[in-house]
């Protein structure tokens, strides 16, 4: 396993004040590794990870499955609610003209969305669905490569194996990022909570892709030169099918901070705790439930999350507790400058950005080892690390909370201290040096 404090150890060898890896590299565009990156629906690791690219001047294309121009005269002539929606497939972070995009399945599956035609076209491994659309960018990635031929290929999972056979057969480095568990990792780890919590069951997560999607999935990381993860939580679910030798970890950041909005320093009062994230139990979820009875009232529970199916539980909570399908991405975090804690006991999350989203906001979290967010946790100073399973360590921690509202105090500013100290600013600079030095390490 690589880290990324470790690269100047391992790679970098120039002697002091000459600049190691730019003078080393024998590459192209000023001795700068020029690399394609790809993903289909970009998140904000991507997108930082583009603008990384695009500051230290090392991005020779950028593809998705589809990109707006958000300059386009047409803005002006389109609905307000389609205009957000483009807008979020917009992309400021890289020039337009090294944008590319295959767009036309996405189109199709967005204007089936919601009528008889979905399950036809988009349900499965059609052409039309998230894997089909997948397929289909990475197959057009993997014939630009013929052409492009950049120093290094990312690609994130599920959307590269022709990709990386491609840059392969033409000896480009290849990078794969594993934004997500292992999928027998979390098979196994799911038949376990279903039979803990039977009461649950419906509301973890099936894993209804087929043997063969899961057999690509596994080829791509075979193919990948390097694996990228954002925490150490993915890499151990990645033991003994990945090299660890292979596996680098760059965790995400975290956004600008934001004042809080208030104080609870009332003893007396109800202590506000917030969940975010779908209403599953990958998530947690009945563990937080669980805790919130034992509380009797020395807690109030805001949740913000959709419902993954009809349960007794989760339904009755929804009605007792406030309950958010959705919110825009403001409020959300607005709700974060107004509560006292963030809770997100997960069984299994490759990095919960909404960790990162509330210690910028200086909202205590209580989370798991599970949530990958936790390893820039430290426990007892920004908020508390629980083991999974354990609605009486939730309880507990909360109730502490609760009764030290100077401790409370005193976590919201440490929250704000570990935010600046890991930004999205410092994840660019670390996720650079990464894709430089594995370059160089490449050659």
């Amino acid at each position: 396993m690589i880290r990324s404090e470790e690269f100047a150890d391992r790679v970098i060898t120039a002697k002091a004040g000459e600049p190691a890896v730019e003078k080393k590299y024998s590459g192209t565009e000023g001795n700068r590794p020029q690399v394609l990156l790809s993903r289909t629906t970009p998140n904000q690791n991507t997108r930082n990870a583009l603008r990384g690219l695009v500051e230290h001047g090392m991005l020779a294309e950028f593809w998705t499955n589809f990109a707006w121009d958000s300059n386009s005269i047409l803005n002006a002539f389109l609905p307000a609610a389609f205009r957000t929606e483009l807008a979020r497939r917009s992309f400021s972070e890289a020039p337009v003209n090294a944008i590319r995009s295959a767009p036309w399945r996405e189109l199709v599956r967005l204007g089936a969305r919601g009528t008889p035609l979905h399950n036809l076209l988009s349900s499965g491994e059609r052409p039309f669905s998230t894997i089909g659309i997948s397929r289909h960018l990475d197959a057009r990635v993997a014939r630009r490569i013929r052409r492009r031929q950049p120093d290094l290929v990312y690609a994130y999972e599920g959307a590269a194996l022709h990709t990386f056979r491609e840059a392969k057969n033409k000896g480009i480095t290849t990078i794969d990022e594993q934004s997500s568990s292992h999928w027998r990792w979390t098979r196994d780890l799911m038949a376990e909570e279903a039979e803990r919590k039977p009461e649950y069951a419906n509301i973890l997560p099936a894993l209804k892709d087929t043997t063969s999607y899961f057999e690509w999935k596994d080829e791509e990381l075979r193919f990948a030169d390097y694996v990228c993860v954002p925490s150490e939580h993915v890499r151990c679910t990645l033991a003994g099918i990945v090299p660890n030798e292979k596996i680098v970890v760059i965790p995400y950041g975290a956004p600008e901070i934001k004042p809080r909005l208030q104080l609870n320093r009332d003893a007396h009062a109800p202590l506000k705790v917030l969940f975010v994230g779908n209403l599953g139990q990958h998530k947690g979820i009945g563990y937080l439930l669980e805790a919130m009875h034992l509380l009797s009232g020395m807690a109030e529970l805001t949740m913000v999350g959709r419902r993954l199916h009809p349960n007794a539980k989760i339904d009755e909570a929804c009605r007792r507790w406030r309950w958010f399908e959705s919110r825009p991405h403001s409020l959300v975090l607005k709700l974060m400058q107004e509560s006292d804690v963030l809770v997100l006991p997960s069984l299994s999350d490759a990095f919960g950005l909404v960790v990162t989203e509330a210690l910028a906001c200086g909202l205590p979290v209580i989370v798991t080892p599970n949530t990958g967010a936790s390893e820039v946790i430290h426990d007892g100073r920004e908020g508390y690390i629980v083991p999974i399973c354990r609605a009486d360590l939730i309880a507990s921690r909360i109730e502490a909370l609760h009764a030290d509202r100077a401790l409370l105090a005193e976590m919201s500013h440490h929250a704000q201290q570990t935010a600046a100290q890991n930004s999205w600013e410092s994840y660019r600079v670390n996720w650079s040096q990464m894709i430089r030095n594995l370059a160089l390490c490449s050659r």
